[in-house]
């Protein structure tokens, strides 16, 4: 516990087969926590890339003493990598983002404005003019009309990626695969706070992304229906 308080900060980045993202990333966090003025990294976790990304993380890292890069021995999935970076994480406050740079590491001092300035545990983000096909965003809408019924919630934009924790919140949840999206969702009904927030959107300049539709839908609803019976039979008690 001393260790993860003896950062203020940490970035937590799943990343697989990325390499054209790889540089860029480390680039621009770097670039938009140079005027954080308090102690910071950013925990880069490879899920098994077979493309040179593992390779040139460990390159970088060698001459970044804020990058941490760790290796799954095993592709995983996005679940089990950021389970690993939020436990393996050592900031009093966590931040998430993807490693496509669809949403931008400069948001991330809002969002921690807002964390701090409203006093809540988690603030996640809303991409605000998505550019993404339509396809992809007429099912990313239908799929989180389907999630917020289902869990009777009122997350806008579940998936999107960008967000920021108190560490202590995100660390409690009891992580499954799937669960990530979920999170705002499992951090209510642990009583803790989420407010939502715009954050800036753009293409992707590099790479591929690696989430189909239907190899999913089946997925998601059967995780949502999980959550909703979480939801149900949930203990809710405190001593007087």
């Amino acid at each position: 516990m001393q260790e993860r308080q003896a950062l203020w900060l940490s970035v937590v980045v799943p990343l697989y087969n990325e390499l054209g993202n790889v540089d860029p990333l480390v680039e621009r966090v770097t670039a938009a926590m140079a005027d954080l003025g308090r102690p910071w990294e950013l925990v880069v976790v490879d899920d098994g890339s077979t493309d040179g990304s593992a390779e040139r993380l460990d390159e970088l890292a060698a001459g970044n003493a804020n990058l941490r890069v760790l290796h799954l021995a095993a592709n995983s999935g996005q679940s089990a990598a950021m389970d690993c970076g939020f436990t393996e994480s050592r900031g009093e406050y966590v931040a998430f983002m993807d490693a496509d740079l669809q949403t931008f590491p400069e948001d991330i001092p809002k969002l921690l404005d807002t964390l701090l300035a409203e006093g809540v545990d988690a603030v996640v983000g809303i991409r605000e003019q998505r550019k993404d096909s339509w396809w992809r965003k007429f099912s990313s809408s239908f799929a989180n009309g389907v999630r917020n019924r289902l869990t009777r919630e009122d997350i806008v934009d579940t998936g999107c990626p960008l967000k920021v924790f108190r560490g202590e919140a995100i660390r409690s949840l009891c992580a499954f695969n799937g669960y990530h999206r979920f999170i705002p969702t499992l951090l209510k009904m642990e009583g803790y706070t989420v407010k939502q927030v715009p954050v800036r959107h753009t293409a992707r300049t590099a790479g591929t992304s690696k989430y189909g539709t239907w190899d999913r839908a089946f997925r998601a609803l059967r995780d949502a229906l999980g959550v909703r019976w979480l939801q149900d039979r949930h203990l809710d008690w405190r001593l007087r």
